[in-house]
């Protein structure tokens, strides 16, 4: 009986495992590598992150037109609130469980307290917390190359004209990303079509977020990268203290 007890945990720290070891994070370092050179990019030639938002505005009598279409609006909503009823939903199916004594449930506190986690030390505090609120970086839609009164900063410069919930990094995108963290603890036969769907939410946040004049390419890039670190260590550690001190 103390063996079946103890399963669930050490199958959950073979989870958390694979974000780190195996096949589907050949694709991850991939990923971490585009991020990473889009933010050199934008580093070493500021006028790119310029470039990329310029499609999306139309001109001085309209802006970024974009986010005045119902549709769009609608969606950009879906995202914004999906990370978090994702993660509502899993608390929620936690505490039923718990209620219901299955101790051989799918999700173990251990998985819930990762997902909890991952979600407000990334998405939460390192971007929403700390690099909008140190930024000062001014959105698209501010500057005056599409018509707004601050003048243009680079995503590495801290001396823009905005105070607050600034553009580097994109909150919005941060969550979408951190859907990756659910996605795989889902089984094996469900978990690379949930990574997909997680990329894809993420990639059309992104753009939207874009549309909309809210954030250059390189605050996505950077909401990504940040968020999808936050994961891997958060993982990394909760599977090393579960090797050391036997489970929780």
């Amino acid at each position: 009986m103390a063996e079946a007890e103890k399963r669930p945990d050490k199958e959950a720290s073979h989870k958390f495992a694979f974000l780190w070891r195996g096949e589907p994070w050949f694709g991850g370092v991939l990923l971490a590598l585009l991020l990473c050179a889009v933010l050199v990019a934008t580093a070493f030639w500021p006028e790119l992150d310029i470039a990329l938002a310029r499609p999306f505005y139309e001109g001085a009598g309209k802006g970024f037109a974009l986010r005045s279409q119902a549709t769009l609006v609608l969606l950009r909503e879906l995202g914004y609130y999906l990370p978090i009823a994702v993660l509502a939903f899993t608390g929620l199916a936690f505490l039923l469980s718990r209620r219901k004594l299955r101790s051989g449930g799918a999700l173990t506190g251990r998985r819930f307290v990762f997902l909890a986690l991952s979600f407000a030390l990334g998405p939460g505090l390192l971007v929403n917390g700390v690099l909008k609120e140190i930024s000062h970086r001014p959105r698209p839609v501010q500057i005056v190359e599409f018509g707004g009164p601050s003048p243009f900063r680079p995503w590495y410069v801290t001396n823009g004209a905005c105070e607050h919930n600034c553009s580097f990094a994109s909150g919005e995108v941060a969550g979408a990303a951190w859907l990756v963290a659910p996605a795989s603890l889902l089984p094996a036969p469900w978990r690379a079509l949930a990574l997909a769907l997680a990329s894809a939410v993420t990639i059309a946040v992104a753009m939207l977020r874009m549309a909309f004049g809210g954030h250059f390419a390189s605050d996505a890039a950077a909401a990504v990268l940040v968020t999808l670190a936050t994961i891997l260590v958060v993982g990394h550690v909760m599977s090393r203290k579960h090797e050391r001190v036997g489970g929780l």
